[in-house]
């Protein structure tokens, strides 16, 4: 096995470790939610719109989005640690179903962002 794989493989099964806690704490309603809405608002702001937004599903929408992203690192560390002998094309599907999902919900979830 290439030195270079088993490095590239271990730094992304940590990036899959650490994206699996968060998803539980996510999956709970707990934690920070670590979205751009969220991100970009002043404290202020953040205070003010939690009143208005259904916050579980904030929490529901970053968990599945996620959970696929973690799901697609984990197939990559695969991917990495059999030698390359794995198709990638999995990989790049889940990736796909994770990106038309998060525009999708974005959509859903601005258009009805503030009206509760």
């Amino acid at each position: 096995m290439d030195l270079g794989a088993i490095i590239v493989g271990c730094v992304v099964s940590v990036i899959v470790v650490v994206l699996v806690i968060y998803v539980s704490f996510t999956a709970r309603c707990k934690g920070p939610i670590l979205s751009n809405p969220w991100i970009w608002m002043s404290k202020e702001e953040r205070e003010r719109e939690l009143a208005k937004v259904d916050i579980k599903a904030e929490y529901r929408q970053l968990t599945i989005a996620l959970s696929g992203v973690a799901l697609a690192f984990a197939y990559l560390a695969a991917f990495c640690f059999s030698s390359f002998r794995i198709p990638l094309w999995p990989m790049w599907i889940i990736m796909l179903v994770i990106i038309l999902y998060a525009i999708g919900s974005s959509i859903k979830f601005m258009s009805t962002w503030g009206k509760k």
